[in-house]
């Protein structure tokens, strides 16, 4: 008679290794996932030519976040999405997906220095936010309730987003969406860490392909933020910040 394998075996498709903690695996793996899009960036951008180069169009963000999103749902919370080899090719998906739109955004600040000093600054957005969620007294961390009002004004504004994008053109709210996704992210950051750091009782702690995932979408919501605040004071006919 077959037993039925390791839930986890099952699901991950990986066996569990009791010397790895959950937390060292949904950190050392949103790590990996940043390092692949970061070598990616940089290894395309060497031969990017900034000549003829166009504006990316205003709804590509918009597509971006809810496909992204989507991806993200169906590896958390079907059945399907969380099993081997499903959930490597949507994790796959979803890495490739925001590197290549990162990239195309990033084509117009070429230069090595001005990137370095944007992967520092999200960097460190990332990390003091993990710390915070990790250390801070838990009246100081976004909660459930507050995650919970924050992604159901994301859906508003998202689509709020489409409307203005094709009908309104109002440039002013691409701004407002952005920075308030911005805010989303770091809150999930600070809530995800909680969950790593055994502070959140009520959530399973074993769900680290979830996780980094989750750490890896919000590194690149902030590395877009952060890059569109770069190109508001660069200009495009010269080659130095001004």
């Amino acid at each position: 008679m077959n037993r039925d394998p390791d839930p986890e075996v099952r699901v991950y498709g990986m066996p569990q290794d009791e010397n790895i903690s959950h937390a060292l695996r949904v950190y050392a793996l949103a790590v990996l996932f940043a390092l692949v899009a970061q070598v990616q960036r940089i290894i395309v951008g060497v031969f990017i030519e900034r000549e003829g180069l166009q504006r990316m169009p205003k709804d590509l963000y918009g597509w971006w976040l809810i496909c992204t999103f989507i991806g993200i749902s169906t590896l958390a919370w079907t059945a399907t999405g969380r099993k081997f080899p499903i959930n490597m090719i949507l994790i796959a998906t979803i890495v490739e997906g925001s590197s290549i739109y990162i990239l195309m955004d990033q084509k117009h600040t070429p230069g090595i220095l001005p990137n370095f000093y944007i992967t520092v600054i999200v960097v460190a957005l990332v990390v003091g936010s993990c710390f915070w969620g990790a250390y801070f007294p838990m009246r100081l961390v976004p909660g459930d309730l507050l995650l919970s009002l924050l992604v159901a004004v994301a859906n508003i504004m998202i689509i709020a987003f489409f409307v203005n994008s094709y009908f309104i053109h109002n440039k002013s709210f691409y701004t407002v969406v952005r920075n308030y996704f911005a805010l989303v992210a770091i809150s999930m950051v600070m809530y995800t860490a909680t969950i790593i750091h055994d502070r959140q009782f009520d959530v399973p702690k074993n769900e680290y392909l979830f996780l980094s995932v989750l750490l890896f979408f919000a590194y690149m919501i902030l590395h877009e933020r952060i890059l569109a605040l770069s190109l508001q004071h660069y200009d495009l006919d010269c080659d130095i910040i001004i």
